[in-house]
């Protein structure tokens, strides 16, 4: 497999100010198709202190993202932002273009030890192969998807140093097939940690 990166930002105010983009394009220069093949975007952001991070994600947007949890910030003060990481363009798939199809985290020092387990990442799991469980109990592949403007649904709690990966797939990538994904990294700063948040949401959006 040959990866080739693209990585690009532009001098201006506003949303393409505040945005880095990653484009990728991954080719199989093998002879064999590879299935169960899956893309995804890990980040160790330490976000200010990194003792005093939350995640959480987007599924409409496709977006992961890291915030503050509390509005006072080692390197930020009082007005911590906040980063999304998002698929612009996922994998294609037929006439379908693959959304974000997992979010997952894990704190620093519980990274993966073999290559099944970081496989189990990838598919939405923990790290031993169990879902993930929403608070009501439910298995999701979506970490912490509530909104933390509004107070509502799944939130992070107990915040601490935090990774995660942005993830997409599963999808075949035949013997000398080419995938183009694009991608892009997000940062806002509002007047607090929450409404840095909505900042970046529009940012994305734009």
């Amino acid at each position: 497999v040959e990866v080739q990166q693209t990585t690009f930002a532009f001098d201006r105010q506003g949303a393409l100010g505040n945005t880095v983009f990653l484009e990728f394009r991954v080719i199989n220069k093998g002879g064999s198709a590879i299935d169960s093949l899956y893309i995804n975007l890990w980040s160790d952001p330490d976000l200010g202190g990194a003792s005093d991070d939350l995640v959480g994600c987007d599924t409409t947007l496709s977006l992961g993202y890291i915030y503050n949890a509390t509005n006072t910030d080692q390197l930020y003060a009082d007005r911590p932002p906040a980063v999304g990481y998002d698929f612009f363009q996922g994998p294609r798939v037929g006439a379908q273009t693959l959304p974000l199809t997992a979010f997952i985290y894990y704190i620093n020092g519980t990274d993966p030890q073999s290559a099944d387990q970081s496989f189990n990442y990838m598919k939405g799991l923990q790290r031993e192969g169990t879902p993930f469980t929403d608070p009501n109990g439910n298995p999701t592949k979506f970490y912490a998807s509530g909104d933390p403007v509004a107070g509502t649904g799944w939130l992070d709690t107990n915040p601490s140093d935090r990774r995660f990966w942005c993830i997409t797939g599963p999808f075949t990538l035949a013997a000398g097939d080419t995938q183009t994904v694009a991608l892009a990294i997000v940062i806002a700063q509002g007047r607090d940690r929450l409404s840095s948040i909505t900042g970046m949401k529009f940012y994305d959006t734009r």
